[in-house]
């Protein structure tokens, strides 16, 4: 009995530790030895099904003042009582307590010096262009849609998106694109479907006759990235039609973040600037945080199916969005229109090329990178994507290592050394959800020429990871001189730094409607995005496709992701983010 309560209190420490490792890391709140008049619950929270009116369940009994601060997204919560009397007569009563959620799950407290600020509620805010139809269908005709699909197991499964089962009529929607190819139609809208159209006109959005619908069916825990459909394929409104469970998009511009509820049998209507501006994506997650009467509510998900209609584009578009619009800017910027052939130029072709010559060059892990690994626990499953040649792959034999790679001569090499790898893209890692204790992906995602495809491949390596899981992510950087010091890449060749500018303006190269800079090595960066050069031993020079991070850039991409950035730092020319899986 006397051991059993000494590891009870061992785990009630090695709790409080790590919240007060995430309290100092996410708010600047420090914890505290002795009482103060505020508690923080240090493993229960929206993001795991606490709610404020349960939470308010367990309180009342005990005190009769208190208030309660949920921060979205995240495992703790906080409580402020009126003095430390309060407060300790609460922490007595349930820190450890193994009766009061479930029996395996005792709750674990700890005093803090403060509580952060009430979070505002965006979901007030009003996004120009944006407007939710409540009630938009009985529930017959509710019944009558979600009766007329047929999921079988020989159904469509994007392939990009294979933990989700997808339908398209009109025009294949492609998830790597966020466009349809117009020249290749398939089979028609469906008869049974045309009724909508009438629906849209007497709601007032039906300036379009659509003729592209996609149908997906999201299962709890189940989400889609942040992204904008691209202008150009499809004209101004798109519709999104919800049937079954409610859930929560999220909807980004910039720094600004605002999430939206969607009831059941509700319609999105998307124009103008929502249209245009912001991306929509929904965070994979078995519960949403919602706001009502009472406080802060969590929704637990169910399978959701949702109809999305559009009207393609002829012509360019029109919008007053220039930096979003891949129209506008398809002199200046990479579009999703013709990503795939910039990388299966400059990317996949090149690598197949050099190979056996990038496998003669790449034996030393990086010392960053190894830490990392030796923090995976024995038995552990850990993830490379874009493993190369397997340097990290060697070692730590009692950790179980998998890799993939884009190209066939570099996971042929991996086989040769005995390592368990296999052709993979990383914008569709063919691995199921949640399984995965780390992962890492080294000097990878920054040859994907566009924001929503590096988006999409750190969303899909966070996919595999399991709840806790993390991983570790090297990018280039286009800062090269950081804190008055040279990275190794430019020391290499110091001499050429006078001279870069004449270089690089003088070598530039178009393809596929757009120009790009050919970047002279071993000089600091002007461009985002270059053509690298690699000189391949033994004879011939090839281009690679590089877009070199700025600073911040790495951590923005990941802010819409279900994650914690647990450290984000420079080493020797790249930028690096470690995350850990909410």
């Amino acid at each position: 009995m006397e051991i059993e309560k000494v590891k009870n209190e061992r785990k009630c420490l090695r709790k409080q530790k790590r919240a007060q490792h995430r309290l100092a890391r996410d708010l600047n709140i420090s914890c505290s030895e002795s009482p103060t008049k505020y508690l923080v619950i240090c493993n229960a929270g929206l993001v795991t099904g606490l709610s404020e009116e349960n939470l308010k369940i367990i309180l009342d009994p005990l005190v009769t003042k208190y208030s309660i601060r949920m921060p979205p997204g995240k495992s703790y919560c906080f409580i402020e009582f009126p003095n430390e009397a309060d407060a300790k007569t609460v922490y007595d009563q349930l820190h450890g307590n193994m009766k009061i959620l479930q029996e395996k799950n005792p709750l674990y407290l700890t005093f803090t010096t403060s509580v952060p600020e009430v979070q505002e509620d965006y979901s007030k805010y009003v996004i120009p262009g944006l407007r939710i139809i409540e009630n938009f269908l009985t529930i017959e005709q509710e019944e009558l849609l979600l009766k007329s699909i047929d999921w079988k197991e020989d159904d469509d499964v994007s392939s990009e998106l294979k933990h989700r089962k997808v339908k398209h009529f009109g025009y294949k929607f492609c998830y790597d694109t966020n466009s349809v190819n117009v020249d290749e139609p398939i089979i028609p809208i469906p008869d049974d479907y045309h009724f909508l159209q009438r629906l849209f006109e007497d709601a007032g959005c039906g300036e379009h006759q659509f003729d592209q619908i996609t149908i997906n069916r999201y299962l709890p825990g189940q989400g889609i990235p942040p992204h904008i459909d691209t202008h150009s394929v499809f004209e101004n409104t798109i519709l999104s039609l919800s049937l079954g469970s409610a859930c929560v998009m999220d909807f980004k511009r910039g720094k600004e973040k605002i999430s939206i509820v969607l009831p059941g049998r509700s319609l999105l209507v998307m124009s103008e600037e929502s249209r245009y501006a912001w991306s929509h994506g929904i965070c994979p997650r078995h519960n949403d945080t919602t706001q009502n009467e009472n406080g802060s509510a969590v929704q637990k998900r169910g399978i959701r199916t949702s109809f999305t209609f559009r009207k393609v584009r002829t012509g360019n578009c029109q919008c007053q969005y220039p930096e979003f619009c891949n129209t506008k800017n398809s002199q200046e910027t990479i579009s999703e229109l013709n990503a795939n052939g910039i990388e299966n130029l400059y990317v996949h072709e090149v690598y197949e090329e050099i190979s056996d010559h990038f496998d003669q060059t790449r034996h030393k892990p990086w010392p960053n990178v190894s830490a990392f690994l030796d923090t995976i626990k024995i038995g552990g499953l850990l993830l490379d994507v874009g493993c190369g040649n397997g340097k990290y792959l060697l070692g730590r034999p009692e950790i179980y290592k998998m890799g993939c790679d884009r190209s066939s001569g570099l996971v042929e090499i991996c086989r040769k050394r005995e390592f368990e790898v296999q052709i993979s893209n990383c914008l569709s890692l063919p691995y199921r959800d949640n399984c995965f204790d780390a992962a890492i992906s080294i000097a990878v995602i920054h040859h994907l020429s566009t924001e929503e495809r590096r988006k999409r491949a750190i969303f899909e390596i966070v996919r595999t990871l399991r709840s806790g899981g993390k991983c570790l992510i090297y990018v280039w950087a286009k800062e090269q001189v950081k804190d008055s010091m040279q990275s190794t890449y430019l020391k290499f060749n110091s001499s050429k730094l006078e001279n870069q500018q004449q270089h690089r303006e003088r070598e530039k190269k178009e393809l596929f409607g757009i120009t790009l800079p050919v970047h002279e090595n071993r000089t600091e960066f002007t461009y985002r995005d270059n053509l690298v050069p690699w000189k391949r031993k033994g004879g011939g020079t090839f281009l690679r496709f590089y877009h070199v991070f700025e600073s911040g850039e790495l951590e923005a991409l990941c802010s819409s992701l279900p994650v914690n950035i647990e450290k984000s730092y420079y080493d020797q020319g790249n930028w690096c983010i470690i995350l850990e899986k909410q």
